[in-house]
């Protein structure tokens, strides 16, 4: 039986066709039609049969269901049973592994507290008097008084570690043992025979094995392992400790509190030392249970050198399935290997629906002239999925240019309301907003700016796909955040570094005061605890309309421009730009070339002067353009003043510290990390620059010539044919050493140190300019008021007016 029909497919917003097939087989014929038929492709078949119907005979049905069926159970069950199998497997691979583990543990826990016995021991013997004048030659041989002490020590170690079961000291002088309970002769003690085997024994201290422990020669034995010190070495005077067995066996049976386990604890040579199935009242070694199980894992201590052994009690049934686990495997894969043959033999049966599907679809190819050719080995199923996904990939293809074509234009609408396009486009404005889902009419509008702490370093440190990442984890965070509100929150990236969220307030929102402060730090503070860098978040006004959504944008903007001066990592509203007086850079100019000079002639003010302009930029509010400003303005000026300085001088300045200071200034965001970097540049450039003149053999001369100058400033005679007769030195030659010093000529830094005091008497005192001019050594108030204006850039009077 034949049926012929046409495939109609329509694509979303693209192209119509159809697809003719001949299909010899009802049941291939309706798969066919069943695998074109999706959301993004509408498929029908018109089929034309020689009845005029279609028609699926159950004889077929039943042909194909019982060809496969009987080959999928019996398969399905081989898979299951294998499944099963490795589980198993896997199982009894991870219970060796936490039997490992709890081994391991174990191995720690018992060595732990043997230790801690072992360093108690040591301590006392070594640290505790009263033991110490137990053990001495010549203490008086009834001294009553001193032995309670000693038995008070003993009591006190027991208390301390409640692992210890008994302890007692023997004493070679004679012959005398004391225990928490007894003072008597060793003849008379139950252990005595340990006693002397130990004092002949050449082996290093260590935790001895299980054995009997008698306190009185016929009291009742006790299970334990022993730890011995020798407490003087001339005559093998010593310290014994007793550990029950049974506390080590309850120990065991605390980590180990599973029924299906057993844990053991043996000794080298291999004899049962401890178990978590000794009984509690065992008084013997040998009274303890045995596993009855195989061990799994095995762990030794490095300490003592015992084994601590688990494993799974024995299970019959387990153990025989487990051992023949290959054998299963093996018969699992012959079935699957005979179904395969038959799914070949039926498979070859049903074949021929196929071959025609696929000689159908390449005549049709052929006379639409499409590129769906077929090699003559090539899969037939992998030809009609390809003439299938041929079509699906139009529709998903147009889909995804439509999703992404979303997308841009989300965000070109977005930055259109950030820059004022609602108010320019109006009523279209409306309808793209309609668009993406949001009607335009809310209770109001708050723009907050969210910018990520130093950038820089975080696209230094991580991938392109990381960054991207850690970006969408941030904008996801906010939204989450966002959606708990009365409010919608729309958010895009305006820049690598900053993310734009505008908050559209529901009507019950802006009538209740809504502000989006609080959520803006709860980002924050989340962005702190689980990422790996900070945000600083700008706020933006409340705006009533969508036209004036710039507004908002714009004081979100302007409060993050100053982040430089009131931190990282936080957030700034319009408020917090009130909290500090606006910064002036005139304020900080004399102040940056005195800095500067003084740099330059290796004077340690420049310290001071730092200090003072850190502390003044930090008490006023700069924006980020103004500090990079100022800070250009800072290292320009030192290097022009070090240029002025000797070629030896320059090169130090050259390699790399001048690029350093402007790498800083653009990187660092925070004026308390910009000027603790920048001091840092300085302080290494002017050590390098200090050693090099301490080299000079004139340094010494110079920096005394510099003193008195110093100490000399107001003395008008004071010029290089003074320093000259005060020095002994040519006033030629000292003048070129000046020069090479400082970088500058005598008159120059004379008239410099001058006009620095005239500053300062400016600044601290009402003194006249012409009483200010005869006190920096200035005859002539004339010549004091143009020298003054050449450095200072102002007249004395007019700077005194500023400065007020």
């Amino acid at each position: 039986m034949s049926i012929r029909g046409r495939l109609e497919y329509t694509m979303n917003g693209g192209p119509s066709g159809s697809l003719y097939v001949f299909i010899e087989d009802e049941a291939a014929a309706f798969a066919y039609a069943k695998r074109f038929t999706r959301t993004d492709a509408a498929s029908t078949i018109q089929d034309r049969h020689n009845s005029g119907g279609w028609h699926m005979r159950k004889n077929w049905f039943n042909r194909l269901l019982l060809s496969y069926l009987p080959v999928l159970f019996v398969v399905s069950l081989s898979l299951l049973l294998m499944t099963y199998l490795t589980l198993s497997e896997m199982a009894k691979r991870s219970a060796v592994r936490a039997n490992e583990l709890l081994s391991q543990s174990i191995v720690q826990k018992i060595d732990d507290a043997l230790m801690s016995i072992d360093e108690m021991m040591i301590r006392e013997i070594l640290g505790n008097d009263k033991l110490k004048s137990f053990f001495h030659d010549d203490r008086p041989e009834d001294n009553r008084y001193d032995d309670y002490q000693t038995v008070a020590v003993l009591r006190g170690m027991m208390e301390e570690n409640r692992f210890i079961d008994s302890v007692y000291l023997y004493r070679v002088t004679g012959r005398m043992v004391l225990t928490p309970s007894t003072f008597t002769g060793i003849d008379d003690f139950g252990d005595k025979e340990f006693v002397g085997r130990q004092l002949t024994s050449l082996t290093p201290h260590r935790w001895l094995g299980t054995r009997l422990y008698r306190e009185q020669p016929n009291g009742q034995p006790v299970s334990v392992i022993s730890l011995v010190k020798f407490a003087n070495l001339s005559d093998k005077s010593m310290m014994v400790v007793n550990v029950r067995t049974d506390k080590i066996s309850e120990l065991i049976r605390k980590m180990s509190d599973s029924n299906l386990n057993f844990v053991e604890l043996v000794e080298a040579n291999g004899e049962l030392l401890a178990s978590k199935d000794a009984r509690e009242d065992a008084t013997e070694p040998t009274d303890k249970l045995q596993s009855g199980g195989k061990p799994l894992s095995s762990v030794q201590s490095s300490y003592t050198g015992w084994t601590v052994r688990s494993g799974m009690y024995r299970e019959n049934i387990v153990d025989w399935v487990s051992s023949m686990f290959y054998l299963w495997i093996s018969l699992g894969f012959l079935v699957i290997i005979l179904g395969i043959v038959w799914l070949v033999y039926v498979t070859r049966r049903n074949y021929k629906p196929i071959r025609s599907i696929t000689d159908r679809i390449e005549d049709y190819a052929k006379q639409k002239q499409q590129s769906l050719k077929r090699e003559d080995k090539a899969d037939e199923f992998k030809y009609i999925e390809t003439a299938i996904e041929d079509l699906l990939d139009q529709s998903s293809l147009l889909q995804e240019e439509n999703k992404e074509n979303l997308a841009y234009r989300k965000r070109h609408v977005f930055l259109a309301m950030l820059e004022g396009g609602a108010s320019a486009q109006g009523d279209k404005w409306k309808g793209e907003m309609n668009k993406l889902g949001l009607d335009g009419s809310f209770g109001g509008y708050f723009v907050v700016l969210i910018e990520m702490d130093r950038y820089a370093e975080f696209a230094a440190q991580f991938s392109r796909r990381d960054q991207f990442l850690l970006k969408h984890v941030l904008s996801k965070g906010n939204q989450e955040l966002a959606d708990s509100e009365p409010v919608q929150a729309w958010s895009e990236w305006v820049n690598p570094y900053r993310l734009a969220v505008v908050y559209m307030l529901e009507d019950c929102a802006a009538a209740t005061g809504w502000e989006p402060a609080p959520v803006s730090e709860k980002l924050r503070a989340w962005v702190e605890e689980n990422l790996t860098f900070t945000i600083t978040i700008g706020i933006g006004t409340l705006q009533k309309d969508i036209e004036h959504v710039p507004e908002s944008y714009r004081r979100a903007a302007d409060a993050l421009n100053y982040k430089s001066s009131l931190g990282t990592n936080r957030l700034i509203g319009s408020s917090d730009l009130t909290t500090m007086p606006q910064g002036e850079m005139f304020k900080q100019l004399h102040l940056i070339r005195a800095l500067c000079q003084s740099f330059r002639s290796g004077d340690k003010e420049w310290e001071k002067l730092f200090h003072d302009l850190h502390g003044m930029v930090r008490s006023q509010l700069f924006s980020r353009d103004d500090l990079v400003s100022l800070l250009s303005y800072l290292i320009h000026h030192l290097h022009k003043e070090v240029m002025e300085l000797p070629a030896e001088l320059q090169d130090i300045w050259n390699k790399g510290f001048h690029d350093r200071l402007h790498e800083i200034a653009e990187q660092k965001e925070n004026v308390d990390e910009i000027f603790a970097e920048f001091r840092g540049i300085l302080e290494e450039a002017s050590g390098q620059m200090r050693d090099v003149r301490e080299n000079r053999h004139h340094n010494q001369l110079i920096h005394h010539v510099k003193k008195y100058i110093g100490e000399n400033y107001a003395n008008p005679d004071l010029s290089l044919a003074h320093l000259s007769d005060e020095f002994g030195v040519n006033a030629s030659y000292l003048s070129r050493l000046f020069k090479e010093q400082f970088g500058e000529k005598f008159n120059d830094y004379v008239a410099q140190v001058r006009v620095e005091k005239a500053v300062e008497l400016l600044r601290e005192t009402e003194e006249t300019v012409n009483d200010i001019a005869a006190a920096v050594g200035y005859t002539h108030t004339l010549t004091f008021i143009r020298v003054f204006k050449k450095l200072m850039g102002n007249t004395p009077g007019n700077y005194r007016k500023d400065m007020a």
